[in-house]
């Protein structure tokens, strides 16, 4: 099964993401693979990490970490697993806009990631992709900001057309008056 898993920051998506692998492994007897794509380069990413990390405790995943190039790591998964990639914005940032400095063009990274993703697809048995939404705040970018949420939307279109199961996981919205 594909899943692709979108929403706003801090909107649920981790939490229902890593759920519905848990789930998907013990139906299938799947070993359950958490594939992580952050850099961490502060201390609020370093506190995000350990709140993940936190989170998935005592469920069983393995964690493997490909900050680029998740194809690479095909040859560590075990075969015919569940794998839980967080989070699709985070790999697309890093191939962009690498450690160097260096700024990439994004469509042509799209395709590659995308590309990377199919080979994932190919291999287990469940692949859950977990990105934010960026797209709702109206504001005006600069071009390589931009290219990013061009290349990133991009991936969102296809991936959502093509997963067996599209999700949102967005806050609702409580009335009190």
């Amino acid at each position: 099964m594909f899943v692709f898993v979108s929403g706003p920051v801090r909107g649920g998506k981790s939490a229902w993401a890593e759920g519905f692998a848990f789930s998907l492994a013990r139906q299938g007897n799947t070993p359950l693979v958490y594939l992580a794509t952050a850099r961490v380069t502060d201390a609020e990413m370093k506190e995000r990490v350990l709140r993940h990390q936190a989170a998935r405790e005592g469920k069983g995943f393995a964690t493997l970490e490909r900050k680029t190039g998740v194809a690479g790591a095909i040859p560590l998964l075990p075969v015919r697993s569940t794998v839980l990639l967080e989070c699709l914005g985070t790999l697309l940032a890093n191939e962009m806009f690498e450690e160097s400095g260096a700024k990439r063009g994004g469509c042509r990274i799209a395709e590659k990631i995308y590309e990377d993703l199919a080979l994932l697809r190919e291999r287990t048995s469940n692949l859950l992709v977990v990105s934010n939404d960026i797209f709702s705040d109206g504001s005006i970018y600069n071009e390589a900001t931009e290219n990013y949420r061009q290349a990133l939307g991009a991936l969102h279109v296809t991936l959502a057309r093509e997963a067996d199961l599209a999700v949102e996981c967005a806050f609702i919205p409580l009335s009190y008056k």
